[in-house]
């Protein structure tokens, strides 16, 4: 991880973002896909003691959609087989989720969203998680 990391209770880490990195996409990507813009908002990793002790579930704060966004997205990668999932709900609009095997392969969630639209993201699982909030734009 490239920038500095902020260790919290329960073994969660935030990171602050990489400036004007994109997410990978899964498979060969369009031309269009290729082009569009992704801003990293936040990094979080989510330990299975976390998960373990609190119902393995884990829910970000909200995050607010910034000025000429039009979509959220949530990655999340872990380890160890089994399976997680990662829901982006966004407050008064529609929600994702996205389930896969736990095999340090990036996965990707994505919803419609309107700047100054609140949305979080949900974890279900068990292991290690590295979970990332996007938007585009």
């Amino acid at each position: 991880m490239s920038a500095a990391t902020l260790m919290l209770g329960g073994g969660l880490a935030l990171a602050t973002p990489a400036a004007n990195a994109a997410p990978a996409t899964a498979g060969a990507g369009t031309t269009a896909q290729a082009q569009e813009h992704w801003r990293n908002l936040w990094n979080a990793d989510i330990s299975s003691d976390y998960l373990g002790t609190h119902g393995k579930k884990w829910v970000s704060g909200l995050t607010s959609v910034p000025s000429g966004a039009n979509m959220a997205r949530g990655v999340f990668t872990c380890w160890g087989g089994g399976e997680a999932s990662l829901t982006v709900k966004v407050v008064g609009g529609g929600s994702y989720t996205k389930t896969h095997r736990c095999n340090g392969v990036k996965h990707y969630a994505t919803v419609a969203a309107k700047p100054g639209q609140a949305f979080n993201l949900t974890l279900k699982g068990s292991k290690n998680t590295h979970v990332e909030a996007w938007v585009n734009g």
